[in-house]
């Protein structure tokens, strides 16, 4: 009897810790971290569902990914095309609804992407994904003017660059070697 209640207790704790996000894939953490930064209402953010994929990335992925620094992007292609290099492309499609501009219940869906140069997401830092919009006219009424915000602090600066989510990144790496 005390090991049936201690497993119904396990698995209630594990079931609050899960509602709470602990075990969401470093990539939808990032995504919705970066998101709500922007949204005019982010307390009432409520996320709906949302949807992982990844695939090998091609050398044409690599090279928009580095388009803006060409120093990173000859490094990068010249590693990818010796083979010591095995990147992988990592997408998150996000539903959420949040509150826009005119306080009304507004729903809508972001893209999220990340260039993974190994394979691994215990990497991830919020500055790598940028959620993409699949409906424009929506998404404009819920982000909020950000061209008076003032430059970011060193302490912001870091929060962008440091891992998200290390440590479930590390444990999805690893299963995902281990079962592939």
């Amino acid at each position: 009897m005390k090991l049936i209640v201690s497993v119904v207790a396990v698995l209630a704790a594990l079931l609050l810790i899960y509602s709470f996000g602990i075990f969401d894939p470093p990539i939808l953490t990032a995504c919705e971290a970066k998101l709500k930064k922007y949204l005019v209402a982010p307390s009432t953010y409520e996320r709906n569902r949302f949807f992982l994929s990844n695939r090998p990335a091609t050398r044409t992925d690599v090279e928009e990914r580095y388009e803006n620094n060409p120093y990173l992007k000859d490094v990068y292609l010249k590693e990818f095309d010796k083979g010591r290099m095995k990147p992988v492309y990592y997408s998150a499609t996000l539903n959420f609804s949040v509150l826009n501009k005119n306080a009304e219940v507004t729903t809508t869906t972001v893209v999220c992407q990340y260039l993974s140069r190994d394979g691994s997401t215990s990497k991830l830092a919020m500055f790598e994904v940028l959620p993409r919009t699949t409906d424009t006219s929506t998404f404009s009424q819920i982000l909020r003017d950000t061209s008076n915000d003032p430059p970011l602090t060193e302490q912001e600066k870091l929060d962008y660059t440091k891992p998200i989510a290390p440590y479930v990144g590390w444990v999805r790496d690893t299963l995902r070697r281990f079962l592939d």
